[in-house]
């Protein structure tokens, strides 16, 4: 069973029935997840609106008056990949633990640790949250402002996971399909291989986090070996994982 031979699960009733997940038993990026998405951003399920929608908004619109938003958008997802450091996070934690600084002292030794930023409406939010005892909550705002940039520029990320490394014609046709089922302008696809599928593809899509691809809400699977899972269970034969 080759992947072009099962693309068209999108428009026809494939040959046999996928596996199937949804969140809320909704499609992702609907008007539904989107609020979840939302209220999920604080940590707290706060109503959309909450401290953390606010900060993100504030560095947007900021960026928009400044005309810096492709430079504040390169600062933000570099912030985004450093906090997933831990030896920038150790480095941060001592630094904000330091009770002989002031705020301004504070702000700008944490500036000078994320290293060359690009915007200067970045370093100057960064100094405003140290003022208002939010730095805190940084590391939430940054994941909400690229959820959002990912809402506004209807981008979606779709990760495929195929036996072989898929064609340019088959990450075309996928994007394609993807495009149309989901309404947006564009797909950005994630392809993973695993040989043990032995053929067909595995489709995850609706991340919560969106840059990191967590918390997936769709998933469809298309694979030869959830096909033999599935006619081995029909039969009363215990299937491998």
């Amino acid at each position: 069973m080759s992947v072009l031979g099962v693309i068209g699960f999108l428009v026809v009733v494939p040959a046999f029935t996928p596996a199937i997940s949804a969140c809320s038993g909704r499609r992702a990026l609907t008007q539904r997840q989107a609020t979840i998405i939302q209220q999920a951003a604080d940590g707290s399920m706060l109503e959309a609106g909450g401290p953390i929608i606010v900060y993100s908004k504030a560095l947007m619109d900021a960026a928009r008056a400044k005309k810096e938003t492709v430079q504040v958008t390169q600062d933000v997802m570099a912030i985004k990949s450093l906090m997933g450091d831990d030896e920038f996070l150790e480095k941060w934690v001592m630094i904000t633990n330091d009770w002989d600084l002031d705020t301004v002292s504070l702000s700008k030794k944490l500036v000078e640790t994320m290293g060359n930023m690009k915007s200067t409406v970045v370093p100057k939010f960064v100094t405003f949250l140290a003022k208002k005892k939010r730095l805190i909550s940084l590391k939430k705002i940054v994941n909400q402002f690229v959820t959002t940039l990912y809402q506004q520029q209807s981008i979606a990320p779709v990760t495929v996971k195929s036996a072989q490394r898929l064609t340019e014609a088959q990450q075309a046709s996928i994007k394609a399909k993807m495009k149309a089922k989901l309404g947006v302008q564009d797909i950005k696809l994630i392809q993973e291989v695993d040989a043990s599928l032995l053929a067909g593809f595995f489709l995850e899509w609706g991340y919560v986090d969106p840059e990191r691809l967590r918390s997936p809400c769709n998933a469809i699977d298309l694979t030869l070996k959830n096909h033999l899972r599935k006619s081995a269970l029909q039969q009363g034969v215990m299937a491998s994982a």
